[in-house]
């Protein structure tokens, strides 16, 4: 380790306690026990958008209800890290696949249609989803030239390009654009789905990329094979809901190290003995001396202030020293912290998007469905005219989550498409979900319980441009090489890429402090 100017342990101070703040300072712990480390969380729980609503009737995810384990793997490898790997569960076998909703009626997402690939063309012939034109042109897709530009590329542009306008507004819209919550005119294919351009380059096109996999037999050419909208094999949970799973994680953590309630509110790199800083503006806090330097960045320290939320027994306001940061909250409010610091990082910061959402959950029963439309989910294209982006089967998918002779649907509304919807009233909402449940499942019996959640900021927009925008960022930290960041804002904004950003964000930080 660097000498100081003391025989102190080196501290590290983790700001944010979604699972990617608890997936750094887990690896973290893991990798150098001989770092101290402090996390900070402002709510009065960690796992942000993961949480879990235990009430009597059931278990009700009010955020996401499983992880991916097949590429990437990391939210798998955190759990067996932890020792947790034993505990997880894989969905139901029954009804695993997907519907979406086409000229008002409920269909099946063609077998072996993968977010966005055909590997089975007979499925998609057979098909009512499409026109005939329509399928026609989705087949037509093996004929289609890869294109030879490499800028980054809507969503929507790649789409309607290798597989047509009807199969992007009837199939890929509803299916891919509810994932990200996103207008696929925006949603940056590098960013969020870099394997379907892989296939392109690589192959020359989507079907072409699936009949040079269809002799082989490994797991994930299996899973695509088998697919209905998304690959529901390659999927877990935790049996008692995915806030014990966030609470299994940090109980392998020191005691006194996660700080709840907590909220970071400034953040300042300092001088110390032996430490040359190089930031925007000279000033001084806390005895420590803030200068200006052209000098390298390495032994950069920290200031971090917080303010307690809720506990009136510590300090309202506390001012720490630390020997690196990790910033694992979201853009904006990192963007807010390092303003002061790098105003180039925190414009850049900022202008990441964020779309708001809401989720309607309710228990209707089981006996006015009809057995023929019980699945995992149904996606609702924005062409059909409807206020609901999904319907999830959440009890479906994992054992013991209802009584027998319930169902709970959570039903989604907002997202980029539709943000106004997110500040309705509760009853406004549930009036807006239980038209499109009605409707679509024929069910006349109103919930016997519901309840909104909303999340505001929760989901990043990746634009078109958007690695971009991360990569400038990365450069400009490079020469800060005790702070890192880590989130859904920059590479993957599912569950195992956070997973993985958390522990690159706690390597990063270990090899700064050896």
């Amino acid at each position: 380790m660097n000498s100081r100017e003391s025989a102190k342990p080196l501290r590290v101070a983790i700001i944010g306690g979604g699972i990617s703040g608890l997936s750094a300072a887990f690896y973290l712990h893991k990798q150098a026990p001989d770092i101290d480390f402090v996390l900070f969380e402002g709510a009065e729980r960690l796992g942000g958008v993961i949480q879990t609503l235990n009430i009597d009737e059931g278990i009700i995810e009010m955020g996401a209800d499983m992880f991916a384990t097949l590429v990437p793997d990391d939210a798998l490898q955190l759990s067996r890290d932890a020792g947790l790997n034993s505990t997880l569960i894989r969905p139901n076998s029954q009804h695993r696949l997907a519907r979406v909703v086409s000229q008002g009626k409920v269909h099946p997402v063609p077998n072996g249609f993968s977010l966005m690939q055909p590997t089975k063309m007979w499925s998609i012939i057979r098909s009512p989803i499409l026109s005939w034109s329509g399928r026609a042109r989705l087949l037509k897709e093996y004929m289609i030239p890869a294109r030879q530009e490499t800028s980054d590329e809507s969503l929507e542009a790649f789409a309607i390009r290798r597989l047509g306008q009807e199969a992007y507004d009837r199939l890929i819209e509803p299916i891919v654009g509810g994932i990200f919550t996103a207008r696929g005119s925006t949603l940056s294919m590098q960013a969020a789905l870099p394997q379907f351009v892989e296939m392109e380059k690589r192959h020359g096109g989507l079907i072409r990329a699936a009949r040079a996999k269809r002799n082989e037999d490994s797991e994930a050419a299996r899973s695509a094979k088998q697919a209905s909208g998304a690959r529901y094999d390659q999927f877990v949970s935790h049996p008692q809901g995915m806030s014990a799973w966030i609470q299994e994680i940090a109980d392998t953590l020191p005691s006194g190290r996660v700080r709840l309630s907590r909220k970071v509110i400034g953040l300042i790199p300092i001088l110390g003995p032996n430490h040359l800083v190089s930031i925007p503006n000279a000033s001084k806090c806390d005895g420590q001396t803030v200068v200006d330097s052209n000098q390298s960045a390495e032994q950069m320290r920290w200031i971090v202030t917080s303010q307690s939320l809720t506990d009136s027994a510590s300090p309202a306001i506390e001012e720490t020293v630390f020997d690196a940061v990790v910033l694992a909250c979201p853009a904006k409010p990192a963007a807010k912290l390092l303003e002061p610091i790098s105003p180039s990082i925190a414009e850049a910061l900022a202008s990441i998007d964020y779309a708001d959402s809401a989720v309607v959950a309710m228990l209707v029963d089981r006996n006015e469905i009809d057995p023929k439309l019980f699945c995992f989910g149904i996606v609702v294209p924005q062409i059909e005219g409807r206020d609901s982006l999904a319907i999830s089967f959440t009890s479906e998918k994992y054992p013991g989550r209802t009584p027998p002779d319930k169902i709970l649907l959570r039903v989604f509304l907002g997202g980029a498409m539709r943000p106004e919807l997110v500040h309705e009233s509760d009853e406004r909402l549930m009036a807006r979900a239980w038209k499109d449940v009605h409707d679509l499942l024929k069910i006349k019996t109103q919930p016997s319980w519901q309840s909104v959640f909303r999340w505001f900021g929760a989901m990043p927009q990746y634009h078109v441009g958007h690695l971009d925008r991360v990569e400038a960022i990365e450069s400009e930290l490079q020469s800060m090489t005790t702070l890192a960041l880590a989130g859904n804002a920059y590479r993957g904004v599912g569950i195992p890429h956070c997973v993985r950003s958390g522990r690159l964000a706690a390597e990063r930080i270990i090899k700064s402090l050896k």
